[in-house]
């Protein structure tokens, strides 16, 4: 199984005051961290090592999750030295946690089948990147996407008042290595806004996996409350 890495270091700006001294995967979504779904879920899916890269205030981290025994898995934690972005704290790993990967970002709420993303991802292997993709009720403050067929051809943001397709990036991708040779060293990159493009103006192959599954970006205050409030109650 490839290695699955959580990028959770954001500072969470958007949040406002609900980040102040936290890392936003670590806020409380349905009575714990959001991050902790997304260790649940990857360990109920057959992960038994989580690579977790952190940045803004990683003991609050480490703390919480310690060695991942509790939920059955091995954490590794990496934290970053200075901001490298998405990409680029990624690809700082390579030597570590090798070059496919499972990426998933750690303020996301995910309940999908991971193992059959990666499956989709492994019969696909000229493919540079696999992205799921979910259709988006936010599409003009999203990171859309051109699809033809499971060709993604072009990434884009929507005005408000035009009509669109609501297919947006879901923080979750499938990486190899001709995908990490685009994030550079000297300077932070991300992949949606720097190294997803990269690949298209350079003819790598981008697939796209549609899915109907429960993924929510959490990354506002108000995706925040709206998803709270659609969690089944247990």
């Amino acid at each position: 199984m490839i290695a699955a890495v959580i990028v959770a270091g954001g500072r969470g700006e958007r949040m406002g005051a609900a980040t102040e001294g936290l890392p936003k995967p670590m806020l409380p979504f349905g009575g714990k961290p959001i991050l902790e779904y997304l260790v649940e879920r990857l360990a109920a899916a057959g992960w038994r090592e989580i690579h977790l890269s952190l940045g803004y205030r990683p003991e609050t981290v480490t703390s919480h999750f310690g060695d991942g025994s509790r939920w059955g898995v091995k954490l590794r934690y990496h934290v970053e030295k200075s901001p490298r972005g998405t990409a680029g704290a990624v690809a700082d790993l390579r030597a570590e946690v090798g070059d496919d990967l499972l990426v998933v970002y750690g303020d996301l709420y995910a309940d999908m089948d991971f193992r059959r993303f990666v499956d989709f991802h492994a019969a696909r292997p000229s493919a540079a990147s696999s992205l799921v993709l979910i259709e988006t009720d936010h599409p003009f403050d999203s990171d859309l996407a051109r699809l033809e067929g499971e060709r993604l051809t072009g990434f884009y943001r929507a005005r408000p008042g035009t009509p669109c397709e609501p297919l947006a990036l879901a923080a979750v991708w499938a990486v190899r290595g001709p995908l990490l040779d685009l994030a550079p060293r000297d300077r932070p990159s991300d992949f949606g806004r720097d190294v997803f493009p990269e690949a298209l103006r350079r003819g790598l192959e981008l697939r796209g996996y549609k899915t109907g599954e429960t993924l929510a970006d959490l990354g506002t205050p108000e995706r925040l409350a709206r998803a709270e409030a659609g969690l089944p109650r247990r």
